[in-house]
């Protein structure tokens, strides 16, 4: 059987014959590729009928307007034309398949207008079109629609790290796709992180709702999620500290922070590879503030602080 867009149109707009309802019922079911293909053309044709598209009038000027071109070539050899012309149906769906794929053309082009933000070796702020301003750190990844018509607000976070201030809207939750975890909110202030899968939800205000397989928990100021790759376990703790606001301050902020923590947090910042040369230096806590710092200064008040020494090699920096 072959399917072309006149008898989707005939069957979305109730106008086909039982039979060819029948048939087109039975090509559906024979392969995904059809359901897919009729999906799609019937996404088209609802998103027509929200917008409004005034569908009908155009149609029947449409149907008027062929009627007189094939009156004004009754004489010419053309019967078989002519025939088809005399059918309403046929010219009538013609034109409402013109109209609905003049007016999904005008919806993708101002929904799916994605904004693709990649930053490299630089923070980056953005501020979305609802008003909600974003941080970006260093190789991070984020997708947003140009314009939020929608009942919600969608970005994906592809990869990397960045920061939300959610402009409140108690009506269009802010939603954020992290790999399989979803991020919902309406108003608030957290920090997201998607390394490889591993995401890692922060909340500084208000309240985060963040669901992965199957699980759903909610988050308020000062606590963390944390879904692991592969098995997208879920687990919600209480943020131990502030080092994670540093891309968007220049601080590290240490409050008896483990140092094993601290340089795990350096080494993300400055795409190093510090090591401890003893387990026992794992837990030795820091307290300190370092803003604006170089990495070297930095590990220079760490030795001194603990009484270690800092040894370079090519390929790490050692703290023993």
């Amino acid at each position: 059987m072959i399917v072309n867009d006149d008898l989707l149109v005939s069957y979305l707009s109730g106008n086909c014959t039982p039979d060819e309802a029948e048939k087109l019922i039975h090509w559906r079911q024979a392969h995904p590729d059809h359901e897919k293909q009729f999906q799609d053309f019937k996404l088209i044709w609802d998103t027509s009928a929200r917008l409004g598209y005034p569908g009908r009038p155009d149609a029947a000027a449409s149907l008027q307007r062929l009627r007189q071109k094939a009156a004004e070539q009754v004489s010419k050899p053309a019967p078989a034309k002519l025939k088809r012309l005399q059918t309403p149906r046929f010219w009538l769906t013609a034109a409402a398949s013109v109209l609905i794929f003049a007016a999904a053309a005008w919806w993708f082009t101002l929904r799916n207008n994605q904004v693709e933000v990649i930053t490299q070796n630089q923070v980056q702020t953005d501020t979305l079109p609802d008003g909600s301003v974003l941080t970006l750190n260093k190789n991070t990844e984020l997708q947003y629609a140009g314009r939020f018509n929608g009942a919600q607000r969608k970005v994906a976070l592809t990869h990397g790290e960045a920061f939300f201030d959610v402009k409140h809207q108690s009506r269009r939750p802010f939603i954020i796709k992290a790999g399989s975890t979803t991020v919902q909110v309406l108003g608030t202030s957290f920090n997201v992180k998607n390394n490889l899968g591993r995401v890692e939800v922060i909340v500084e205000s208000g309240m985060v709702g963040v669901t992965s397989g199957g699980q759903t928990v909610l988050l308020k100021t000062g606590e963390k999620a944390v879904v692991q790759p592969k098995t997208h376990v879920l687990s919600k703790t209480t943020n131990p500290d502030r080092l994670y606001q540093y891309y968007r301050t220049r601080e590290f902020v240490a409050v008896n922070t483990p140092l094993w923590r601290m340089v795990e947090v350096l080494n993300e910042a400055y795409n190093s590879r510090i090591v401890l040369g003893r387990k026992q230096l794992r837990t030795l806590p820091l307290n300190t503030t370092f803003k604006n710092e170089s990495l070297d200064d930095i590990l220079a008040i760490i030795a001194r602080t603990f009484n270690l020494t800092v040894l370079r090699t090519p390929n790490q920096i050692i703290l023993r």
